[in-house]
C-alpha cells in the first residue's frame, strides 16, 4: 500500500476521532468519515470494506485516486474470496489500468475467477480459448449454455453456423439460436464483460437470436427445421442437446462432437450414398506392387477411436483404417467407429479429427468428414461386375495400428449376401485392417476390407467399393 495512502488514513482517523474496532462499511465510502470507517474495517479483515476502498482509490475521478493502493486493497479482498475484486484485478492488468499491462498476470486472476464459477470469467476464458484451446472454449460455452446463459447459447449458435472451433452444423446452430431467443425473453441479460462485448457486439439476446434464426432457417429443409425448433422449444436448464442434424464439417481436434459429453458415444447419422461425382473412372495401366503402393498408399489412413479423450490419452482406443474418397470424405466400417465419441485420422505426422457423416451399421458402411485439412483420395473406383476371380489385388491397412501395411493376394470369389456385395480375397486382412482399401493391379479401389473368417486361411472379405455409392 502506498505511503501516501497510509498518511491519508492516519489523518482521516485523527479527524474522525476514535472509531470502533470493527466499524461498519456497507457501501462505497464518499465522505471523510465513511472512508475512515471503511479503512478501519478493512484493516480488521473486512473483505467487502477492502474491495470498496479499492473502488474509491481506483477511480480517477475521485480526489483519493491512488491506483497502487487500489490494487493492494483488491488483492486483500480477493484473498478473502471476493469475486468482484478478482474482476477488478483482471481488468487492471489486462487493460493496464493503474499498473503496466500484464496479460500473464491477468490470466492468473482470470483462472481464479473461473474456479469460483463466475459467469463473466467463464465467458472471457471461453473467448480467449476459441483460437488457443477450442476444447476448453466448447466445454465452457456448453456449461454456461446448459445453465441458461443466452450469451453462451448465441456463441454456440454462431460457432456451429461457421464451424472451426466447434463442428459446423446448421441444425445445431438453429437449436441454440432458438433456445437463446427464448432465454433472452424470459431471463435478464447474463453477467458478461467488455472483452466479450467488444469481440462480438451482441445486442440483447432476443434480437440477436431473431435475426440469426432467420438466416439459419432459410438454409434448412422444412421438416428438419420444424423438428429442431420443436426440440429447442422443449429445452430446460441443465439439458445438453443431442446432435440435431447432419455435420457440415467436424470440430477442431480436442473438441467433443455436438451433443456429446466427454463420455458420450458417437451417434452415427443415417446413411447417405456417396455422390456419383466421386466415382472416378478406373485406370487400366498395370502396375507392380511398389507402384501400386506409391500411387494409392496416401489414400489410406489409420483410424484411432475412443469413447473419451481420457481413454485416447491412455491408449485404450480402437484401431482401424479408412480410405479417402475426396479431400474431406473417408469411408470405413461402422464397427471401427460405432459408440466412439473421439475419432482421429493419422498418417505420418498428420492428425485430423473425423466426424461420422453417414452410416448403415447393418451393412457396416460408414462415412466420415474431416476439417480442416486435405486428404489424398483414391484415384479410381472399379465396378464390382468388372472384377474377375484370379486377379491380383493388394490390401493396405493398419493391422494392430501399424500404418500403411501392404498385403498381396488374389480375388478368390465374388459374393453377395442379401443386398451387400463382397470381394473375397487371399490378401491379408486382420484386426486394425478393417476399413482399409483393397486395390487392383492398376491402383483402383475395388473394396473396403471388412472381415476375415478366423481359423480359415485366406478367407478375407471386402465390401465392394461401388456399394458405398448405393
Amino acid at each position: 500500500m502506498s505511503s501516501r495512502w497510509v498518511w491519508t488514513v492516519a489523518i482521516l482517523v485523527a479527524m474522525g476521532g476514535a472509531l470502533p474496532a470493527r466499524a461498519a462499511c456497507v457501501a462505497r465510502p464518499s465522505s471523510t468519515a465513511e472512508l475512515a470507517q471503511c479503512s478501519t474495517a478493512a484493516a480488521a479483515g473486512d473483505v467487502a470494506a477492502a474491495r470498496l476502498l479499492g473502488e474509491v482509490m481506483g477511480d480517477p475521478t475521485q480526489r483519493h485516486f491512488d491506483p497502487a493502493a487500489a490494487l493492494s486493497w483488491w488483492e486483500q479482498a480477493a484473498a478473502g474470496g471476493d469475486g468482484l475484486a478478482l474482476r477488478r484485478l483482471f481488468d487492471a492488468h489486462w487493460y493496464g489500468r493503474g499498473t503496466p499491462r500484464d496479460h500473464a498476470k491477468a490470466r492468473a486472476y482470470l483462472a481464479r475467477a473461473v474456479a469460483t464459477g463466475a459467469p463473466w470469467a467463464r465467458l472471457v476464458r471461453a473467448v480467449l480459448a476459441e483460437t488457443e484451446e477450442p476444447g476448453v472454449a466448447a466445454e465452457l460455452y456448453n456449461g454456461l449454455a446448459a445453465e441458461g446463459n443466452c450469451l453462451a447459447q448465441l456463441r454456440l449458435a454462431h460457432g456451429h453456423d461457421r464451424g472451426g472451433w466447434v463442428e459446423k452444423n446448421r441444425s445445431q446452430a438453429l437449436y441454440w439460436a432458438t433456445v437463446a431467443g427464448l432465454a433472452g425473453r424470459s431471463e435478464p441479460r447474463p453477467d458478461d464483460h467488455p472483452l466479450f462485448e467488444s469481440r462480438f457486439h451482441y445486442r440483447d439476446c432476443s434480437t440477436e437470436a431473431y435475426f440469426l434464426r432467420g438466416d439459419l432457417a432459410r438454409n434448412l429443409a422444412v421438416d428438419l427445421r420444424a423438428r429442431v425448433e420443436e426440440t429447442a422449444a422443449a429445452w430446460k436448464p441443465g439439458k445438453v442437446p443431442e446432435r440435431q442434424g447432419p455435420v457440415d464439417a467436424p470440430a477442431a481436434i480436442g473438441v467433443s462432437p455436438a451433443g456429446l459429453g466427454a463420455a458420450a458415444a458417437s451417434r452415427i447419422p443415417d446413411w447417405r450414398p456417396l455422390p456419383g461425382t466421386l466415382q472416378r473412372p478406373a485406370g487400366r495401366s498395370r502396375l507392380g506392387a511398389e507402384e501400386v503402393f506409391a500411387t494409392v498408399g496416401r489414400s489410406v489412413y489409420v483410424v484411432v477411436a475412443a469413447r473419451t479423450e481420457e481413454e485416447l490419452k491412455a491408449r485404450k482406443g480402437r484401431f482401424g483404417s479408412a480410405v479417402a474418397m475426396d479431400e474431406r470424405t473417408v469411408v470405413t466400417n461402422c464397427h471401427v467407429i460405432d459408440e466412439m465419441a473421439v475419432i482421429l485420422l493419422r498418417q505420418g505426422n498428420q492428425t485430423l479429427r473425423a466426424t461420422p457423416s453417414g452410416g448403415d451399421p447393418a451393412t457396416d458402411r460408414c462415412q466420415m468428414t474431416v476439417s480442416p485439412g486435405r486428404l489424398s483420395a483414391a484415384p479410381g473406383i472399379r465396378a464390382w461386375d468388372d472384377l474377375r476371380v484370379g486377379e491380383t489385388v493388394y490390401s493396405i491397412g493398419s493391422p494392430k495400428g501399424l500404418e500403411a501395411t501392404l498385403g498381396q493376394g488374389l480375388i478368390s470369389g465374388l459374393r453377395q449376401i442379401k443386398a451387400t456385395r463382397y470381394v473375397q480375397t487371399t490378401a491379408p486382412i486382420s484386426q486394425g485392417s478393417s476399413g482399409g482399401g483393397l486395390f487392383d493391379a492398376s491402383g483402383n479401389l475395388v473394396g473396403i476390407t471388412t472381415f476375415h473368417i478366423r481359423d480359415a486361411d485366406g478367407l478375407n472379405f471386402a465390401i465392394a467399393a461401388e456399394d458405398f455409392f448405393r
